[in-house]
């Protein structure tokens, strides 16, 4: 085994010193395009719509649009990368073959910011070609690395075949992040329970969890682990980075605190910290910030928050917790301790109040930047998977269409007002997780989340699902728009089960929109596979 992890530090070695070279010539690739594509010569509006349109500052001299294209196109296309690699298993931060490598350093353009000026895909895919140019200049390196790649899996592959605990061992690798793994020998003792427990799977990472673990008894449709769960609960708070690995820990009937050191790096100085807890109970307490019904919790040795439980008699059946900042009293480059305590209580207190025991507790530790509604939205709409597409709405359609296979549903029906407002909608989205066809206004969704003076409840104001994520329809978008070009007064709309349009007036002027989009993309489908 150290014989492959030493042959594994050697490959990844390599590809860092070649991803680190790259990423210093790719300010220059930048260069180098605009150079050749002749920025400099487009109108200066145009050179400011560009800048403002990227997310960056007005500048004072034209001789200074060369320098600020590169430093603000270099940032829009990181962080597009970073995007489309969260839901994949690489670390862009560190590829560990040769494949990842390529992935991590080639930029995607089909992006709607970039697309919206040409002079923004040329310069992107200028940069790609160089990329690869530089690649095949190190054909020779390239190839040692992939023989040793080939060394790796060899090894690898016969150290699997020499594994006696093929079937159990492979059971455990998918319960990794369950609680049942969270303790030495807890898996052991619980063993038994578990086989014959509900097996859940995680929306977003899926990762597998025993229902046991989690006290979950029912079944869930759209089940999101705690780990996933801690990260996107309030998207507006939006997670730059895991400062402390997330944990399961259970306060024990003899002891009543639990603490927790950690170190956070200056990296972080400036940026906002939270603390966030779930309780592993089955209910709310897995889907909510929860903390304990009687206790606090202390940063250093200084109370930050006191815990107090509801009484039995009150109307609220759950306290309404949120995360807790804890920026003012990080030390940064120190050790910095948490510590968690649950107070004992009597038997003449639980008669009083609402207060649980040694409950399972789930804690995290994130560095956020904090987002208004109006940031939010704009960081939600420049991303391209919030984006549903006109041929996958389609296909949403006849999906709605033939669910009852008893009745055949020859037309849908769909509202155009938004749920919250009962006006006309202006961005139709859906959460990613809703299975209905009918949208809400974005806009005004986001705008009455933050207007929520307690803690915010991101649930879909149509069916109440989790809505930590959207999805923004293309087609109901066209279809709103035309309604608003063309001074229409519809407020619904029928739809056919192929997604066609009842409406006449309506359906020649979609059928024309699309028409004329379908030719534009196919003749930047064919540019791209001339280029």
């Amino acid at each position: 085994m150290n014989q492959n992890n030493q042959l594994q530090e050697e490959i990844t070695k390599e590809l860092l010193t070649i991803k680190q070279d790259i990423e210093l010539k790719i300010p220059e690739f930048i260069r180098q395009g605009c150079l050749e594509l002749k920025v400099d010569q487009i109108s200066l509006q145009k050179k400011q719509d560009i800048i403002k349109c990227l997310g960056g500052n007005k500048y004072k001299q034209d001789n200074q649009f060369i320098p600020k294209l590169t430093e603000c196109l270099l940032s829009h296309l990181l962080r597009m990368k970073k995007c489309s690699l969260q839901s994949t298993n690489i670390n862009p931060a560190r590829p560990i073959y040769l494949g990842q490598l390529i992935t991590i350093t080639m930029f995607y353009y089909e992006d709607k910011i970039i697309k919206s000026y040409s002079i923004l895909e040329e310069l992107t895919k200028f940069v790609n070609k160089q990329i690869h140019v530089y690649f095949e200049g190190i054909r020779e390196r390239l190839k040692i690395i992939k023989d040793k790649e080939q060394q790796l899996l060899n090894q690898l592959r016969n150290s699997q075949s020499n594994n006696d605990k093929q079937n159990e061992t492979q059971q455990d690798i998918n319960f990794l992040k369950c609680y049942c793994h969270s303790q030495p020998g807890l898996y052991v003792q619980i063993k038994t329970k578990l086989n014959t427990s509900k097996i859940l799977k995680c929306k977003i990472c899926s990762q597998n969890f025993h229902g046991y673990c989690l006290q979950i008894n029912n079944d869930i449709q759209d089940f999101i682990c705690p780990y996933c769960t801690l990260v996107m609960l309030n998207p507006q708070n939006k997670v730059i980075d895991q400062i402390v690995q997330s944990t399961f820990q259970q306060f024990l009937q003899y002891k009543n605190e639990k603490h927790f050191l950690f170190n956070c790096p200056v990296k972080h100085k400036g940026s906002q910290i939270e603390i966030r807890c779930l309780r592993i109970d089955g209910k709310d307490g897995l889907n909510e910030i929860t903390w304990p019904d009687y206790g606090e919790l202390q940063m250093n040795g200084v109370k930050l928050a006191e815990f107090k439980p509801l009484s039995i008699n009150y109307s609220v059946k759950k306290r309404k917790d949120d995360s807790i900042n804890i920026t003012n009293h990080i030390k940064h480059n120190e050790q910095n301790r948490i510590t968690l305590i649950e107070y004992k209580s009597n038997e003449d207190l639980k008669k009083q109040f609402r207060i649980q025991h040694q409950c399972i507790y789930f804690l995290g530790i994130f560095s956020i930047n904090q987002l208004n509604a109006k940031e939010f939205l704009l960081d939600v709409k420049q991303y391209h998977k919030n984006y549903l597409s006109i041929e996958d709405s389609f296909k949403l359609f006849k999906q709605e269409c033939s669910t009852n296979k008893d009745v055949k549903i020859k037309s849908i029906r769909i509202s155009l007002l938004c749920p919250i407002t009962l006006q006309l909608i202006n961005i139709p989205a859906r959460g990613r997780f809703c299975n209905h066809l009918q949208c809400f206004d974005l806009e005004n969704f986001i705008t009455a989340i933050d207007d929520q003076k307690d803690k915010k409840i991101w649930k879909c104001p149509i069916c109440k699902l989790k809505c930590f994520k959207f999805l923004i329809d293309d087609y109901q978008q066209v279809i709103l728009e035309l309604i608003s070009e063309n001074s229409l007064s519809n407020k619904e709309v029928e739809f056919k089960e192929n997604g066609e349009i009842t409406d006449m007036i309506l359906r020649e002027l979609c059928n024309q929109r699309l028409k004329n989009q379908y030719q534009i993309n196919d003749r930047i489908k064919k540019q791209i596979k001339t280029d």
